[in-house]
């Protein structure tokens, strides 16, 4: 899964956003991510700024109590030594390296260090120092705060942009990633195709193993699909049992071949149960080119139409939605 996230991080070079559309740092950044991995990067975060806060807190001591300072603070590269320096220069999360936030807090927390410094050159001279030298070095402070807040509130708000069962796209994120595809294909003329998959008897699976297996299914046809799926695709939990697949620059034949790929390649995928069983599961596809003159909602309900037919012609195939016959379009899906 992880490969898949990184394939497609790299072939990505255009802009999402949480409302509209954006710079594509800000959703390239979002890219890289699982939700496991957000929820290591905020722990680690915290621990390193309650790290800071308490070499803060024992420089604060030494000021009000007239206590000798510690050494660190005589030491010019003291924001490499202490706790969130360490951490923070330490590579642990390259992901981070190039996000806007994540370097100003590192500006921040230099010129914070280097005001303690001069501070603490100040107080071994003089004895003491200005309440304008104070005010300033606090100010430092509480904008290294701010910051570390503001980059903890981003992570936190893009664990609501996946599934939290399969760790892939929910649906509303997804939108704006078709919103995307779609303005592209009308602005370039590259074709760009949709794929609707359903998993084929899923609520016997639910019924016969339990809803827990059922989970399990669904998160491992997540992961195959995703990992199966070139660089510059895109794919999100739909609802359900169903998944939405975005495949740009990709005319109809050649979407119907890699819906066919993974459709075969998904029917052998063993799934292992607790009682040392395997359970293998198939699904349908229903296949539809963006057509720019339609709404996103219309194309969906192509594809839509395009995986009944599949269902209704015996699941376990793949159907584009040029392909299937007049009276059943417009018709409800078979489940």
């Amino acid at each position: 899964m992880e490969v898949w996230r990184k394939k497609w991080l790299r072939n990505h070079r255009f802009p999402y956003s949480q409302s509209t559309l954006t710079n594509s740092s800000e959703f390239t950044f979002r890219m890289r991510f699982t939700t496991e991995k957000i929820k290591s990067i905020i722990q680690v975060l915290e621990q390193a700024a309650t790290e800071h806060r308490g070499w803060l807190n024992d420089w604060h001591r030494s000021l009000i109590f007239g206590q000798p300072l510690a050494t660190i603070c005589f030491a010019k590269d003291s924001y490499r030594r202490c706790g969130f320096g360490q951490w923070y220069y330490s590579q642990s999360f390259p992901i981070l390296s190039d996000h806007s936030v994540f370097i100003l807090i590192g500006q921040i927390h230099r010129d914070l260090h280097n005001r303690a410094f001069v501070l603490a050159d100040k107080i071994k001279h003089y004895g003491t120092i200005s309440i304008k030298d104070y005010d300033f070095f606090i100010a430092k402070e509480q904008d290294f705060s701010q910051k570390i807040f503001d980059l903890k509130d981003e992570l936190r708000e893009i664990l609501f942009e996946f599934d939290s069962l399969t760790e892939i796209f929910n649906r509303q994120a997804f939108f704006r990633i078709l919103s995307y595809e779609n303005e592209r294909a009308s602005r370039t003329g590259q074709p760009c195709c949709i794929c609707m998959v359903d998993l084929d008897h899923f609520k016997t699976v639910n019924d016969t193993y339990g809803h827990l297996v059922g989970d399990r299914v669904l998160h491992a046809v997540a992961h195959y699909l995703t990992d199966k799926l070139r660089p510059y695709d895109s794919m999100c939990r739909y609802g359900g049992e169903e998944f939405l697949i975005c495949l740009p620059s990709t005319k109809l034949s050649k979407a119907k071949r890699i819906a066919n790929r993974l459709r075969i390649g998904l029917s052998s995928l063993p799934i292992d149960l607790d009682s040392d069983k395997q359970l293998n599961i198939t699904a349908s596809f229903g296949i539809a080119k963006m057509a720019t003159n339609i709404s996103l909602h219309g194309n969906i309900d192509r594809a839509d139409e395009a995986l009944y037919a599949a269902k209704h012609g015996g699941r376990n195939q793949a159907i584009a939605y040029e392909e299937i016959r007049p009276d059943l379009k417009n018709g409800r899906r078979k489940s």
